[in-house]
């Protein structure tokens, strides 16, 4: 007997056999396996349902084959624009192309680095961010760069606070690109830089690359 309609009981009401079968076809078994299952539903019916204690699942009888009553209707991702991966089965993974086009953004922001010097040093990771800042608390005679891509266009801007008190240099002739050796970084009229020397006055300095090579630096100067 396939199970039956919600049946409305009153007291008094006779439990038949029909209406005793409803009420055990409406019942969520348990077992371990479909095999188990069949074994000892050989009376089943469309719409029985038991819980897979092995796969953790509810499965139900569709009259012919035991079906996941969890499955979702998504049968698929596809990797859309600038998406790469997606798949049809099992942990489905989508990355974004390392290319990108056409691209509109919004409300857009970059990461904020703090940026330290140590020994007169100052380390930059470029897989960190592209934008930093550092407050100058030495003499600044090395910056290295790591991580700046080897193929086209990167830069880094460097917001730069002057020391409160005692006025710090920043040197660019000692400026090296992902281990490489010193070189000076390239300026407008080759013009050079010098960091602003007011207390706490700010300069915005980016360094621009073009597939890792020599940066060009532009600095906007002399902020309060």
């Amino acid at each position: 007997m396939a199970a039956g309609a919600w049946f409305d009981w009153t007291t008094g009401d006779l439990v038949t056999e029909a209406r005793f079968q409803d009420i055990q076809d409406s019942i969520v078994f348990i077992y371990a396996s479909e095999s188990a299952a069949n074994s000892a539903l050989t009376n089943k019916v469309e719409g029985t349902v038991f819980f897979d204690t092995t796969a953790n699942v509810i499965k139900a009888w569709n009259g012919s084959a035991w079906v996941s009553a969890e499955a979702g209707d998504i049968t698929g991702v596809t990797a859309g624009t600038n998406l790469n991966g997606g798949g049809a089965t099992g942990a489905v993974t989508v990355n974004l192309d390392s290319t990108v086009a056409s691209v509109a953004l919004q409300d857009y922001s970059e990461v904020d680095v703090a940026v330290t010097s140590s020994s007169g040093v100052v380390a930059i990771n470029m897989n960190n961010g592209n934008t930093g800042s550092i407050t100058l608390t030495e003499n600044i005679t090395d910056i290295d760069f790591t991580n700046v891509p080897a193929n086209g266009v990167a830069t880094f801007t460097l917001q730069i606070t002057q020391h409160a008190s005692s006025a710090k240099t920043v040197a660019i002739n000692a400026v090296t690109v992902n281990g490489g050796g010193n070189v000076t970084a390239k300026t407008a009229g080759a013009a050079g830089y010098t960091v602003s020397s007011g207390a706490n006055q700010i300069d915005l300095v980016t360094f621009l690359f073009l597939d890792a090579a020599t940066p060009l630096l532009n600095a906007l100067q002399n902020f309060s």
